[in-house]
């Protein structure tokens, strides 16, 4: 390396800027996927190991030729996918200020200021949801850490010897409620945490996707009867095919009837408490024992970044978590130890995840957010009434938060059976797909596939969503005509 360390950064900064501000210039006019094969992705980069270097030069065309047109372009104004947003700017250039400082949040003494802040945009977190401030939590990858942490917390809270020895000394089988919407971390968290599959009782929802709270009730007096041992109900806060939120408050009485304890996957839906408007449909989140949140979904910052929150504060987190390893175990007074994030939950190495956090809350502040996610869900109840309007659609659900579902039912569907439906289901969103102009996915409600449209990009403007019905309703008319014609 001839050139200095800050000549080649100031080298690299200016090329990759030049990038990025390319790549977003275009996202509006670009296909939002790629028209490329696996294999013929697999020819693109076929080479060996490198046994001599580059230039930085060469490697930034090859990303800007062969990675970025290849990729799928979550940021796009089209892309109407899972929960995956455009993200923020100041996110984007917070995490190469991380990469560039490359702090360890795992103890205080490696990472002063990062552990700090990550303290402090937990402290944010916790006071955004309502809880006090006994309350403090930690970051995670995403929503799936967050919830086997939750659940851990659960089961170690069920039996105080089920940390040091085993599910075998619980005096019975641990059972965790969630609704059939639940998200499937579910089934890895109680698997990995030695309960089996077979400890998740999937509770039924009613007709707009909601947990029944009978059905709930029964399957717990179901389990205490059978000599089994309730743990934990989780509820839905954005479920991630239909966006709905669960009734909190009602899942909160039965956690205190049952003396279970609560979660609440609020990943993608905990954002709605930035809405005086919206905040509402969270009403009970208060009360739970533990909540997912991830600032990668609604909150607009690159990914990776999750949250697990903890009512009762750092010492739960602590009872389940925290160990003092010999390199880490020198008398330090005991200050800094409350900011060793490494002892809150599974993670040794931590990213500086919540720089990006802390910027992107700075420069929205709660109401810049409250304005982003508003505009969202109005626009999604602006693409339902359109769909309305369309005699070859029919809605299913109830919209909540931006999520919009809906099946393809065109006069001609009405002589398929329900697996031929499915299939229509699919094929349109293929054609979606291959257009490249947009990307939705599918998703399976009450057993039956159905289209889902989630709006994800502060980018997205109503015009987007009229160029969104246009092609549902174009390329739906030539699926009918091409299978009319098999």
């Amino acid at each position: 390396m001839s050139k200095s360390f800050s000549a080649e950064h100031e080298q690299l900064g200016r090329a990759v800027t030049e990038i990025i501000v390319a790549y977003a210039r275009g996202l509006d006019e670009s296909r939002v996927t790629s028209e490329a094969t696996p294999a013929d992705l697999e020819k693109l980069f076929d080479e060996p190991l490198p046994q001599d270097g580059i230039g930085a030069d060469e490697i930034l065309k090859c990303f800007t030729e062969d990675i970025a047109p290849h990729a799928m372009q979550i940021p796009s104004p089209r892309y109407y996918g899972l929960f995956n947003p455009t993200p923020l700017p100041i996110g984007v250039w917070a995490d190469a200020l991380a990469s560039a400082i490359n702090q360890n949040g795992a103890a205080w003494r490696n990472s002063p200021s990062a552990s700090v802040i990550e303290a402090r945009v937990l402290r944010w977190l916790c006071d955004l949801i309502g809880y006090d401030q006994e309350s403090f939590g930690t970051l995670t990858s995403g929503g799936s850490e967050a919830n086997l942490i939750g659940l851990k917390c659960a089961r170690d809270r069920a039996h105080e010897l089920v940390r040091d020895k085993g599910v075998r000394a619980a005096a019975g089988d641990l059972i965790v409620y969630a609704s059939e919407q639940c998200h499937y971390s579910f089934e890895k968290s109680v698997d990995i945490l030695g309960l089996g599959r077979e400890s998740l009782r999937k509770v039924a929802t009613d007709a707009s996707f909601h947990i029944s709270i009978d059905a709930l009730r029964e399957e717990i007096e179901r389990d205490l009867s059978g000599g089994r041992v309730p743990c934990c109900v989780a509820g839905s806060a954005g479920a991630t095919s239909t966006g709905i939120v669960d009734p909190l408050d009602k899942l909160a009485d039965i956690a205190r009837e049952y003396k279970l304890w609560f979660h609440v996957d609020a990943a993608y839906g905990g954002a709605l408490a930035f809405s005086e408007k919206r905040k509402q449909r969270l009403r009970g989140i208060e009360r739970a024992d533990s909540i997912t949140i991830d600032p990668h979904k609604w909150m607009f910052v690159p990914f990776a970044c999750g949250a697990t929150l903890v009512r009762e504060g750092g010492r739960v987190l602590r009872d389940a978590f925290d160990i003092t390893p010999e390199y880490l175990s020198e008398d330090r007074g005991g200050a800094d130890v409350e900011y060793d994030f490494f002892r809150y939950g599974q993670l040794g190495t931590r990213r500086f995840n919540a720089l990006k956090v802390w910027m992107a809350l700075k420069f929205l502040g709660v109401r810049g957010y409250a304005e982003l996610i508003e505009r969202q869900i109005d626009l999604t109840h602006y693409l339902s009434a359109r769909l309305d309007g369309l005699r070859d659609f029919e809605r299913v659900g109830q919209v909540e938060t931006a999520v919009c579902c809906f099946r393809f039912m065109p006069d001609e569907a009405q002589a398929l059976d329900e697996t031929e439906r499915d299939r229509l289901q699919r094929q349109l969103q293929q054609r979606i797909e291959r257009s490249g102009e947009a990307w939705i996915s599918t998703t399976v409600l009450k057993g039956r596939r159905a289209l889902r449209v989630n709006i994800n990009s502060f980018l997205t403007e109503q015009r987007h969503i009229d160029n969104l019905v246009e092609l549902l309703g174009r390329e739906g008319t030539k699926l009918i005509q091409e299978r009319s014609r098999q």
